[in-house]
């Protein structure tokens, strides 16, 4: 199970994952999406958006989440030997000068333990914190298993990150991904997203903001990076909206300009660390954006195209890549890389041992 810093709600996979000589080989049997309750979605949109809050309120998301866990396992068909939940992130510090600050998810696993009576692996970037890393990204081992050798992974959530898969594996947040167009739809057209990117479509660049966007701080950094909502959050957002420079332009021409922000972080970073000519390959609620994945298509010709197509739906390949990060944890396998900036390479997680019948572990 995956839930995003999109916080649209829970992404699932049941996956047969098996292990040869030739590698781990994976079979999806179902999958699915458990759209978060609003109030839910609005509690932890309101702590991640703000950066604080009552210990109230914490164990009150915390709790809630837990139960949307287990709404999601309702919807499920067939029943999991083993449940994997990749945590919500309430706080990711953003990597500085290679110190990195921590970071914090939560989501009670116990409940949908004693649901599904079975172990649940959760918590995996606190692991990755302890071994030095930054607890991001996690995928790119995961992505190197799904995808093969020597290719681009790029995945538009949230925020928008890459995985390579060549032999030194890499990875790291490139910059905004739906964050910023999800937040200025809302307030500008009271809707919860740009659906099939129309708007962005409708609309023109607005130079001057793209050039200040294109300024960014983080979008410059240096990798290994990560970031999340306490970059490109609503404070962010507020500063772009409440300039009076901006604030004459057709609201369609900001969501054009948010969504070529995206797309030109992402071709930024991608030219700047990574050899020319490697596919890339997009997975993410992103790809639903047609301004996105148009643009992408014109920026990378010949080279770009969508998860799918490798037998990794897009709207699930984050839960899949847990899936996997979860099966090496279970057999005591390094489940994380140098990508994150690990200085120790250790099977992620903790397990929950609510359940245990019938389960061997």
């Amino acid at each position: 199970m995956m839930s995003g810093t999109s916080t649209d709600g829970i992404s699932w996979v049941i996956a047969d994952l098996e292990e040869d000589m030739e590698g781990i080989h994976f079979h999806i049997i179902e999958s699915g999406v458990h759209k978060f309750m609003p109030h839910v979605r609005d509690e932890l949109l309101l702590l991640t958006n703000s950066g604080e809050g009552s210990l109230k309120t914490v164990n009150s998301a915390h709790w809630n989440l837990g139960r949307e866990l287990i709404r999601a396992a309702g919807k499920m068909k067939n029943k999991p030997e083993i449940a994997v939940f990749s945590g919500h992130t309430l706080y990711h510090a953003e990597q500085s000068g290679g110190v990195h600050g921590g970071t914090f998810q939560i989501g009670a696993v116990e409940p949908l333990s004693v649901y599904l009576n079975v172990p649940v692996i959760s918590d995996f970037r606190s692991s990755d914190v302890a071994a030095g890393g930054m607890g991001a990204p996690l995928v790119p081992l995961a992505d190197s298993i799904l995808f093969g050798p020597d290719l681009l992974v790029l995945n538009i959530g949230g925020i928008s990150n890459v995985s390579f898969t060549g032999e030194n594996i890499a990875g790291f947040d490139l910059g905004p991904g739906n964050m910023l167009l999800d937040g200025a739809m809302k307030i500008l057209f009271k809707k919860e997203f740009d659906h099939d990117g129309t708007i962005a479509l409708s609309g023109k660049i607005i130079h001057e903001l793209l050039n200040t966007l294109m300024e960014d701080e983080f979008v410059n950094a240096n990798p290994p990076k990560s970031c999340g909502r306490e970059r490109f959050g609503s404070h962010y957002l507020e500063k772009i909206l409440g300039n009076p420079s901006f604030s004459n332009y057709p609201p369609e021409d900001i969501i054009t300009t948010l969504a070529e922000f995206t797309v030109r972080s992402i071709e930024r970073n991608i030219r700047k660390y990574f050899p020319a000519g490697l596919k890339l390959v997009c997975a993410g609620g992103g790809v639903k954006n047609k301004y996105f994945t148009g643009r992408l298509s014109e920026l990378f010709p010949g080279k770009f195209q969508v998860s799918d197509s490798m037998g990794v739906p897009h709207e699930f390949r984050e839960a899949l890549a847990f899936a996997v990060i979860g099966y090496l944890s279970s057999r005591l396998k390094a489940s994380n890389s140098g990508a994150s900036g690990a200085k120790k390479l250790i099977p992620l997680g903790k397990v929950t041992f609510n359940g245990l019948k019938d389960v061997k572990f």
